[in-house]
């Protein structure tokens, strides 16, 4: 009986030892795809990322909004205005005339004239103006990014020069299914 228990657990032991054998096999394929796939990947992100310095990025970049605009503004100027006119002068003016003897007496004299009138007048004004509104703006702003001159060129040669590394440290990996 002591033989017979010997031998099944012989047997199970081995068989234990050829599934996690099977088991370890399985997961190395399993994880040798995975890291042919992970190399794969960075090198197309390598790829791509190797032309993203010499391209110009554009967008429209949508802006709403609401500016409220206070100001005082100074206005400070000089008008000068042209009088050019003839004022008319039709009266009757009375003057007191001393008669010797008499005494004052007055005499009403009848005033016809023009009077000729050329002036430059200047009129100073001096104001400041309080100016309080909202202005709304809805509008699309183009913004233009040209790579090369952006100097994001380092940091993007940085991440081609760190996918790189990842992808030499993947080198053991075999590239087919062997």
């Amino acid at each position: 009986m002591r033989d017979t228990l010997r031998t099944g657990a012989f047997a199970l032991v081995a068989a234990l030892a050829v599934a996690a054998i099977a088991l370890s096999c399985v997961t190395s394929i399993g994880l040798l795809a995975v890291g042919r796939a992970a190399r794969s990947a960075l090198g197309e992100a390598r790829t791509a990322l190797s032309g993203v310095t010499d391209q110009t990025i554009e967008v429209a970049v949508p802006l709403r909004q609401t500016l409220p605009i206070s100001a005082e503004v100074p206005l400070t100027q000089e008008f000068v205005v042209p009088i050019r006119t003839t004022i008319p002068i039709s009266t009757v003016a009375r003057v007191p005339v001393e008669v010797p003897v008499l005494g004052t007496y007055w005499a009403e004299v009848p005033v016809e004239a023009e009077v000729p009138v050329d002036l430059q007048l200047v009129v100073p004004v001096s104001q400041v103006l309080s100016v309080e509104t909202t202005v709304d703006i809805d509008t699309m702003l183009p913004v233009r990014l040209d790579m090369a001159g952006s100097g994001l060129g380092e940091v993007f040669a940085g991440f081609a020069d760190a996918l790189a590394q990842m992808e030499q440290s993947l080198r053991w990996i075999p590239s087919g299914a062997e």
